[in-house]
């Protein structure tokens, strides 16, 4: 190849070059689309109280057309069945063992006839964040606390839980389940998806807040009286508790 050849490509690519950076500089400038980002939290479960486990286990069924399976028993006294609603959230029925005198705060449970919302857990892969979300948002949480319980296949789940210093009635408590432990979403029945998770009560202020915080998916309203709305669409339809 001539000297003439090859100084006649530079100028061309030169040329070229000049054409296209215009073109590149707008690409450069548009922004790629990124994926979701994970919310930091979520709603692990919500519990459903009932005075029999039997009983409430019937009546999510024939309301629902998802069989419970029973979850196992809770060395303070309660037992749970569960059923999932997928994206790592589950439904769990909670009764008073037979012949055994409740926990102060399940104590109520025996007043219970029909299946009935009490309270709701929000988990989070990484407690750290999550107690941090929480401390950076002017909520102070108190101390973790272990639990437990035995399946009736024999394995024992496990898992860390820590609630609100300034705790309220509609507030969560929050759960850090154990690496070790599958997550009930992904073990119990499912056909059932959460459809709105919806609370009523005197400090919806607060529960504002803590929804920001968490990117909850959770509505809230005032009422002078607390009050917990659940629906689902199952196989049998829409399901209101």
């Amino acid at each position: 190849m001539s000297l003439g050849e090859s100084g006649d490509r530079i100028v061309t690519t030169r040329r070229l070059a000049t054409k296209l950076l215009p073109a590149l500089a707008l690409l450069a400038a548009v922004s790629l689309p990124t994926a979701a980002a994970t919310p930091p939290a979520q709603i692990d479960h919500i519990l459903l109280g009932i005075d029999d486990l039997d009983r409430g286990m019937k009546a999510f069924e024939e309301a629902t057309g998802v069989k419970p399976v029973v979850g196992g028993k809770h060395p303070r006294g309660t037992h749970n069945a569960l059923a999932s609603l997928g994206d790592g959230t589950y439904v769990e029925i909670i009764a008073v063992q037979k012949g055994v005198t409740p926990p102060d705060d399940f104590t109520g449970l025996a007043q219970l006839h029909t299946l009935t919302p009490i309270g709701w857990a929000v988990s989070s892969k990484d407690s750290a964040q999550l107690r941090s979300r929480l401390e950076a948002a002017g909520m102070a949480v108190t101390e973790s606390s272990p639990g437990s319980r035995t399946t009736p296949a024999g394995k024992t789940l496990s898992w860390q839980t820590f609630g609100l210093k300034d705790n309220f009635e509609e507030a969560p408590f929050f759960i850090v389940w154990s690496a070790q432990t599958a997550h009930p979403s992904t073990t119990s029945p499912g056909g059932c998806k959460l459809q709105q998770w919806r609370i009523a009560g005197p400090h919806r202020k607060n529960l504002e807040q803590l929804r920001s915080a968490l990117e909850l998916r959770v509505d809230v309203a005032d009422a002078k009286i607390t009050s917990m709305r659940l629906a689902l669409a199952c196989p049998k339809g829409a399901v209101t508790f």
